[in-house]
């Protein structure tokens, strides 16, 4: 029994340490639009998933026009910090995949 909690516990918390490397709070200091989607850069550098992404732009793909809409929202609000989630960097853009925002209340 003690070998299933401790092996339950130290699932979580592996897990926890892996999700780590996929995000990262910061302001957004740069964005622009490309025909794949709108581009962005933070003032903190990037998740250490995306290594590698050109110039260290992080893409929200055109298809996720909520994502998009957030962070456009954000970012003309002057309020444009928050934390980036990645999936790390796509294969046919080279640039590293947004696929969540979570702006600061």
């Amino acid at each position: 029994m003690t070998r299933i909690i401790l092996g339950t516990f130290l699932s979580i918390l592996i897990n926890n340490c892996w999700s780590a490397e996929g995000h990262q709070t910061g302001k957004i200091t740069n964005l622009t639009a490309t025909t794949h989607g709108i581009l962005i850069k933070l003032n903190k550098g990037l998740p250490s998933n995306c290594e590698g992404t050109p110039f260290g732009w992080m893409l929200i793909r055109q298809e996720n026009t909520a994502l998009i809409s957030v962070v456009l929202a954000t970012w003309i609000s002057g309020q444009s910090t928050g934390t980036v989630y990645t999936s790390g960097t796509a294969n046919s853009t080279g640039y590293c995949i947004v696929n969540q925002f979570d702006p600061d209340n």
